[in-house]
């Protein structure tokens, strides 16, 4: 009698378990919710189920997103290499490559994946945006006015009224920096870089997030 009770117990406990929950799912509740911090470790345990790729391309970013805005840029970095590194034929991968380059200032490593970016999709003005900034961030200002009067005259073929006078107002003032130091552009360069990466969260990856139908 007294083992039938004990039997019966540890039948009641394992099927009155809470169930594990979803670490995509928790994440995804947290981000949309607003606690950003919050979502690293369910990311994390996601990934490390190892999702199919357009999930993994887009847990990583996430993560990318997370850790930048925490000012972790280093384990960003880290991350988003490790995504290219997979995927090196993807988008998005690369495209975060070079936002998360850029970040650290790691100016060639950003040239080279803004590079693969606009290959892929010679349309996109943002990736070229982000690779004549880069550019610019190398010391080589004469192929990023080069890339920015290119990437202005695509914006104008677009009609694409707001890039197209940013990108005038950005070759202007790099123009205006010659004369200084190399280090007087920093503040510019990296407000410019951070609006890149504010950008094509909102566009591009907003755009990718709606195709997965989460």
């Amino acid at each position: 009698m007294r083992i039938f009770v004990t039997c019966s117990l540890l039948l009641l406990c394992l099927f009155t378990r809470p169930a594990q929950a979803d670490p995509f799912k928790e994440a995804l509740t947290l981000d949309r919710q607003g606690f950003y911090q919050e979502t690293l470790p369910h990311w994390k345990a996601f990934l490390a189920s190892r999702p199919e790729q357009k999930l993994d391309v887009y847990g990583h970013i996430k993560l990318c997103i997370v850790m930048n805005r925490m000012g972790d840029l280093g384990q960003a970095f880290e991350a988003a290499q490790h995504l290219a590194d997979r995927y090196p034929d993807d988008f998005h991968a690369q495209f975060n490559l070079g936002n998360m380059t850029s970040a650290v200032k790691m100016f060639p490593q950003a040239i080279e994946a803004y590079q693969i970016v606009t290959q892929m999709h010679p349309e996109e003005g943002l990736g070229q945006i982000g690779l004549g900034l880069s550019l610019f961030g190398n010391r080589q200002a004469d192929p990023a006015l080069d890339i920015l009067r290119n990437v202005r005259s695509l914006f104008k073929k677009q009609k694409n009224i707001s890039w197209y006078q940013n990108t005038r107002i950005m070759i202007g003032q790099i123009k205006s920096f010659a004369p200084y130091p190399p280090d007087f552009s920093d503040l510019w360069l990296n407000n410019n870089l951070k609006n890149i990466r504010d950008t094509y969260h909102r566009t591009l990856f907003l755009e990718y997030e709606k195709e997965l139908n989460l």
